[in-house]
């Protein structure tokens, strides 16, 4: 007859579970020390985007020379000879270069840019003992300078409509077809003149054509007349 077995006391089984449990986690380190180490991750740090280059100025033209001017109430308007070309600034506005028309005086353009104001004046207005210089150049045809001098814009709604003839002593062909200072040029050869560039262009088309066929106004009528050479 086998003896009946003892039970384990409440003591027995803490003492076995705590040893259970140490022996757990001494296998679970032994496994775990062969493992490397983890190596950290850096977060990627973002790199700025490169700052563009800042656009080129334009230079300012060096050959600036005074072709026409005009004083009035409007302001006035002079007109700029430069690089071969010929610009019609207004007081405000600006020509290549960032040359800015400030205002007009008598005989001569203030005008402003990067280097600061200039003043223009024509060619014989300059003192004696200053070498002569050659004038403007002229557009093939013929030289629309007498055209701008004598001619101001009519806007309506912000845009060109016309020309408003102020004088007629630059303009003799004008005078011979009949027209009077205060009517309003609004077309050539059918064309509108809505442009500072179509009123540069008559002298051309007058000198091929040797004609022009323009479209007036003269108070509340629509006229047409023919302007020859």
């Amino acid at each position: 007859m086998k003896p009946a077995r003892r039970a384990n006391t409440p003591r027995e089984w803490a003492l076995a579970i705590g040893g259970g449990l140490a022996l757990s986690a001494s296998l679970v380190w032994v496994l775990r020390s062969d493992e490397p180490m983890p190596t950290p991750t850096l977060a990627a740090v973002p790199t700025p985007a490169p700052t563009p280059p800042p656009a080129p100025v334009a230079a300012a033209p060096v050959d600036l020379k005074l072709a026409g001017l005009r004083a009035g109430p409007d302001g006035g308007m002079a007109i700029v000879a430069a690089g071969g070309r010929q610009y019609l600034l207004r007081p405000g506005r600006v020509m290549p270069g960032g040359i800015k028309l400030l205002r007009v005086e008598p005989g001569r353009a203030i005008l402003a840019g990067p280097a600061g104001e200039m003043v223009l004046a024509f060619a014989d207005s300059a003192p004696a003992s200053a070498p002569s210089r050659a004038g403007p150049p002229t557009l093939p045809g013929g030289d629309p300078t007498p055209w701008q001098l004598a001619l101001s814009p009519v806007k309506q709604g912000g845009r060109i409509a016309g020309w408003r003839l102020d004088t007629l002593a630059s303009l003799p062909a004008l005078a011979r077809a009949g027209l009077r200072p205060g009517d309003v040029l609004v077309s050539a050869n059918g064309s509108e003149l809505i442009s500072e560039e179509k009123i540069m262009e008559l002298p051309q088309e007058l000198a091929t054509n040797g004609r022009l066929q323009i479209g007036y106004r003269r108070g509340n009528q629509l006229r047409e007349a023919v302007v020859s050479r």
